[in-house]
């Protein structure tokens, strides 16, 4: 077995690829087309590649004498910004569900340094089966659309590989398009399943409010790749009638699916109940299970996990029973229902308290001037604070201010604000904290 990397963007070329590299006995190494070059080749040389196929248009300029072992072979596509998955696709995917090495997925590393995660033929294919077993898409019936990368697990194994076992149409938009062209295309394709995260589902309600599409055919939406606010929940419920909205929630170490809403379990904007065969823990610092409804650590149980990563250990040890320590907060509530409220590492400790970023976020965001928001600890003047970067189109400072002195310890709220156009967002969808806190502090620097 070798290690194959592949870069590009969601191709039909691209996935002909991938098949390929696993019909062959091998392990694709999928890195995100938009790593910069040098990052790339500092995974692939980390990994143990020898081979990697590239997209022709990507690296056009770029030496590779330094990394003279990597053999680089160049691969054209269809300047065809849309496309469906064609039958020949279907026919050369063949399920595997050994535990040899099947992808090697790189985390989004917001936290820190991106790490590659080894994922088994068998978790993926293990991962899919339970997808497709609460989803129950139909090959006659239903056409999915995603545009998401890839390079993602949530996409690789929940539509990707979900579409080419039930063999159902998949269509597939290859880069960044707005979301009148989402929506056209819906219409186009009668699509009846979309993929999308936080951020767009964000902006296909606001197009559809301003503008009339038909999108008659569309039944369900899947919600991934970062946690979605109550704002964007209500307004897509309000908004997109008939339609339902499902949050679903995973991490690469799980292969990834861990949790869904479906019909039967929505009650509110949760991530839903766990799917066939996970188990779920909360816990506290010292790893007893907490009663539902109080925050702790999530913990997971389940057959598909990772085979470990590339190099290093888990940020996150187990403090229950082994099982995987997720690095997310969140509780269950009466129902049954996970809610998953941030990152450990976002929480932001503040006079030996804890502050939950997304609590504040919350309250923010009912004002509906505010587009979005994001909170993070940043230095002012030397001294470590937490502030808030927030999008709107007046100056909202001290209305936030005084909302927050309402509801909110002291404690608790926001000693600096800043009116931005764009909240930082990795190609999950994610909040890249980081960078709101380099743009809070960088800010006061210059005040």
């Amino acid at each position: 077995m070798s290690r194959i990397a592949l870069i590009g963007k969601s191709t039909a070329k691209y996935i002909s690829l991938l098949i390929d590299i696993w019909n062959s006995g091998d392990c694709a190494v999928l890195i995100d087309w938009q790593a910069p070059f040098r990052t790339a080749m500092e995974m692939m040389c980390e990994a143990g590649v020898r081979k990697c196929y590239v997209q022709a248009d990507l690296w056009v300029e770029c030496t590779f004498n330094e990394f003279y072992e990597i053999e680089i072979l160049r691969f054209s596509i269809d300047n065809e910004a849309t496309f469906v998955l064609s039958e020949c696709l279907y026919n050369k995917f063949c399920a595997d569900y050994s535990r040899s090495e099947a992808v090697i997925i790189y985390s989004s590393g917001t936290t820190g340094k991106s790490k590659g995660i080894i994922l088994s033929h068998f978790a993926i294919n293990t991962n899919a089966d339970a997808i497709i077993g609460y989803m129950h898409p139909s090959a006659s019936d239903d056409c999915m659309y995603t545009l998401k990368q890839l390079s993602h697990s949530s996409t690789l194994t929940g539509e990707l590989l979900v579409a080419l076992k039930s063999r159902t149409k998949l269509v597939i938009t290859t880069s960044a398009v707005p979301p009148r062209y989402i929506l056209t295309t819906v219409r186009q394709y009668h699509v009846s399943i979309l993929y999308l995260n936080p951020t767009l589902l964000s902006l296909v309600c606001g197009e559809v409010r301003r503008n009339t599409y038909d999108v008659s055919s569309l039944r369900r939406i899947y919600v991934s790749g970062a946690i979605l606010n109550d704002k964007v929940y209500k307004n897509a419920q309000s908004i997109l009638r008939g339609i339902s909205v499902f949050n679903v929630y995973g991490l690469s170490e799980a292969a990834p699916r861990v949790t869904a809403q479906t019909l039967e379990c929505c009650k509110s904007n949760s991530v839903g109940k766990p799917i066939d065969g996970v188990e779920i823990t909360i816990v506290n610092e010292i790893g007893t299970p907490v009663p539902d409804g109080t925050r702790g650590i999530i913990h997971v149980k389940m057959p598909c996990l990772f085979s470990g990563y590339v190099t290093g250990n888990e940020k996150h040890l187990s403090i229950y029973r082994g099982w995987l320590n997720t690095g997310d907060i969140g509780f269950k509530d009466k129902f049954g229902e996970l809610h998953v409220m941030g990152r450990i590492d976002d929480v932001i400790i503040c006079d030996a308290h804890k502050v939950y970023p997304s609590d504040v976020e919350k309250i923010i965001m009912e004002d509906q001037s505010i587009l979005d928001c994001a909170v993070s600890s940043c230095i002012v003047n030397d001294s470590e604070v937490i502030g808030c970067l927030y999008v709107s189109g007046k100056d909202c400072s001290m209305d936030i201010v005084h909302r927050l002195r309402n509801t909110l310890m002291q404690y608790e709220i926001p000693k600096k604000y800043l009116r931005v156009e764009t909240i930082p967002h990795n190609s999950r969808g994610k909040v890249n904290r980081k960078e709101v806190a380099d743009i809070l502090s960088e800010n006061s620097l210059k005040a």
